[in-house]
């Protein structure tokens, strides 16, 4: 079987950042209204992933840290949106 590479573009970079951006807003903001947004948020980021990156196979370390990135806001927001709405 063949490694798969494919080449780091600045549509990739782009996609990481953002991600890493909302992820570090999700995790400072207290508000529930945003929090709900960043929440759903992550999982239009997830799709994007998935329409950025070629393939999972990737061995590209920007395709994995992403993907790492991705799941980890998914689960966060989840989470934090839980946590603040059952305080309400």
């Amino acid at each position: 079987m063949t490694q798969a590479r494919y080449p780091t573009t600045p549509l990739k970079i782009g996609v990481t950042i953002l991600t890493l951006v909302m992820l570090l807003a999700m995790l400072l903001v207290p508000d529930p209204v945003v929090v709900a947004f960043l929440c759903f948020s992550s999982l239009i980021t997830a799709m994007i992933h998935f329409n950025v990156f070629e393939s999972s196979a990737d061995k590209n370390p920007l395709n994995r840290i992403d993907l790492a990135i991705q799941v980890v806001y998914l689960v966060a927001s989840v989470a934090k949106a839980f946590i603040i709405g059952g305080q309400a």
